[in-house]
């Protein structure tokens, strides 16, 4: 895979943030597509005096087109196995700036919880280039590893590993194994990761060090689609003292591709438009509580409490919910246990 000059001009100028020295350690060995990995390396390299690429055998690295990341000679836990090209070109790249020094994307409070844990947790991601959902779930699990030396994440290309496909029987990507067990199968946001992560380790919550209470706010809106998104917004514009609590920013929105029916915008995508979503809100000084989901509600008189799943409770004089919509399903024995594995939504990642 060979990168043109427009785009190695374009990581330079992002990697010019680096604080940190980063070394991309190449497995030694012999493979039919090693070379093409070395050199695809090799110029990501060479946009930075702080990076640097090696080649040895390491115990960490199964496969000869596995390579994985230190920072400051200090291993990350992140391994690539596979050209991370296509979609995956950006977990590469945002690996590289997180484990360089850049600020995580993930709330406090989730790195709190993350920091927390003790045993060793191995996650391995299997993906597929041509999957637009896969890089959010390997770019979480990537943050998870830099928080936390007993967490490693290891994102593999089933193209190019079809054996370790054919044998775990996987059908829709990510799938997502954590220490040799299935974990989460087909599409599944950072909220979802950390509410499988408490079920699997209910301990994590109260092991983790509370976080700062926010104080009692005016407005608490659960939902960051387009209408959570708009409640928080004017809310704000009036000055009131607001909080956004959603799994994600944009809501269901955000898995349409294709939106040509917002009346004065042509074509837009579901990205695109939850991004321009984020930014608005960002414009005001409303506290977003991103990648979380709300446990319970507490109706009072005065106030409202609103507990997350993170175990923390924020009190409000006004509650809004724009939780909006899910995927519909069917009801019938197996679905839930087979998503991702024959039954899917998303014709996109799912479908081929």
């Amino acid at each position: 895979m060979q990168l043109d000059q427009a785009m190695l001009d374009t990581v330079r100028q992002y990697f010019a943030a680096l604080s940190r020295d980063i070394t991309l350690v190449l497995a030694t060995g012999e493979h039919a597509r090693r070379d093409e990995l070395k050199t695809f390396l090799a110029q990501i390299v060479a946009t930075s005096p702080r990076l640097s690429l090696i080649e040895q055998a390491d115990a960490a690295l199964t496969s000869p087109v596995s390579f994985k990341l230190l920072a400051d000679g200090t291993d990350t836990g992140i391994i690539f196995s596979g050209i991370p090209g296509g979609h995956e070109f950006s977990s590469l790249i945002l690996a590289i700036l997180q484990a360089g020094g850049s600020a995580l994307k993930l709330d406090e409070s989730i790195q709190t919880l993350i920091r927390a844990v003790r045993q060793p947790l191995a996650f391995t991601t299997y993906i597929s280039l041509s999957c637009h959902n896969c890089p959010d779930v390997v770019q979480t699990l990537n943050q998870f590893a830099l928080l936390n030396p007993a967490i490693s994440s290891e994102m593999i290309d089933g193209g190019l590993f079809q054996e370790q496909i054919e044998a775990k029987n996987i059908q829709g990507v990510p799938a997502v194994y954590l220490n040799g067990e299935a974990f989460a199968n087909g599409k599944i946001d950072t909220a979802r990761l950390v509410e499988k992560l408490l079920e699997r380790y209910p301990d994590l919550a109260s092991a983790a060090a509370p976080a700062e209470s926010l104080p009692l706010q005016d407005v608490v809106v659960i939902g960051g689609g387009p209408a959570g998104s708009s409640a928080a917004i004017y809310a704000a514009r009036k000055g009131l003292k607001v909080t956004l609590v959603a799994d994600r920013i944009g809501g269901q929105v955000k898995d349409t591709m294709d939106i040509e029916n917002l009346i004065s915008v042509p074509k837009t995508t579901g990205p695109e438009l939850a991004g321009k979503l984020h930014t608005h809100l960002a414009a005001y000084p409303i506290t977003l509580r991103e990648n979380l989901r709300v446990q319970s509600v507490e109706k009072g008189g005065a106030t409202h409490k609103v507990l997350l799943n993170t175990g923390e409770t924020i009190e409000t004089r006004t509650l809004i919910v724009a939780s909006g919509a899910k995927w519909r399903e069917l009801g019938i024995p197996g679905e839930k246990e087979n998503i991702g594995n024959g039954v899917a939504f998303c014709p996109h990642c799912d479908g081929p």
